[in-house]
């Protein structure tokens, strides 16, 4: 079940604070998509709100033929369980692996391109799957991609740490003819941060029911398998789109650096939009990091 990030009252008025409180001081750089609507500024604020944790994002790399991956699903339930309100996550169905990953005849097709670019270019095409990560971060190794066993306590590490970024988002407008969303999402450092980030944005659905082999040695294919947290479409790019101080600048932000951007998505006919929602991401996306420095996620409903 998706779950609405950061949902405690005092969040709520921070997020109210950044939204109509704030005031801004020069320069006001409008970077908006003109005649459409899309808001695309940065500037800097005179208040800057109190740091945050960092939330706990977890991408899943699986596939419907995987008889392990199920148990990944579940370890992300545990998780979440274990960290209200505080975590975020995803599940890439690639294309790579056709064995592991490629769809049931006549059933649902959960796999998308975004998600082999995710599977290719931020894990290295691990070889086998479940796998994924915790905030694609490096931990007490070389490789982004972990055991499933690992990510309760890399989950544990990265709750405390504390994120240079806030994230305030809201749902703009949701048009159930056009299947057209459009949310709004508002960026704020909290402190100094050196390097250069990104924002992604992905589009994902849950309460799929769909088929999904099973961890049992008699290979029990489940038909109605309830498939969460699936990304049906990335927004952005996969990797983000950068935030640019100015047209040549990224990196170097300074406390009070805020960036707010409008994105606009059209749901497949096919998805159902009260089980949809976007999760948030703003990411490092270079040579030697691609680190989710903090997430969030809105529901459609």
């Amino acid at each position: 079940m998706m779950k609405k990030v950061l949902a405690a009252p005092s969040f709520i008025i921070i997020i109210l604070i950044f939204i109509f409180g704030c005031k801004e001081v020069p320069p006001f750089i409008d970077y908006s998509i003109k005649g459409i609507g899309l808001r695309d500024t940065t500037y800097m604020n005179v208040t800057v709100p109190p740091a945050n944790n960092t939330v706990i994002f977890m991408e899943d790399l699986t596939g419907v033929r995987c008889n392990n991956c199920p148990k990944a699903a579940l370890k992300i339930k545990e998780i979440s369980v274990a960290n209200p309100e505080n975590v975020v996550a995803v599940a890439a169905y690639p294309w790579a692996l056709k064995t592991l990953m490629d769809p049931y005849p006549g059933s649902e097709v959960l796999n998308t391109n975004e998600a082999d670019d995710i599977f290719k270019n931020i894990y290295l095409s691990p070889s086998g799957i479940p796998g994924g990560g915790v905030n694609r971060k490096v931990f007490n190794g070389t490789s982004i991609n972990t055991s499933i066993s690992q990510w309760s306590g890399n989950a544990d590490i990265i709750k405390v740490q504390e994120s240079p970024v806030v994230i305030a988002r809201e749902l703009l407008k949701y048009d159930s003819i056009s299947k057209k969303a459009r949310i709004r999402v508002k960026v704020v450092f909290t402190k100094n941060y050196t390097e250069a980030l990104n924002i992604s944005v992905f589009l994902i659905e849950s309460k799929i029911l769909s088929k999904q082999l099973l961890p049992d040695l008699a290979g029990t294919i489940d038909d109605k398998y309830e498939h969460n947290h699936v990304l049906r479409k990335a927004v952005t790019s996969y990797n983000g789109i950068p935030l640019k101080i100015d047209a040549a600048t990224t990196g170097n932000y300074l406390s009070g650096r805020t960036f707010e951007k409008d994105f606009e998505v059209i749901l497949n006919e096919r998805w159902k939009w009260n089980n949809c929602g976007f999760v948030i991401l703003v990411n490092r996306f270079d040579d030697n990091s691609k680190e989710v420095l903090q997430a969030s996620e809105l529901n459609l409903k």
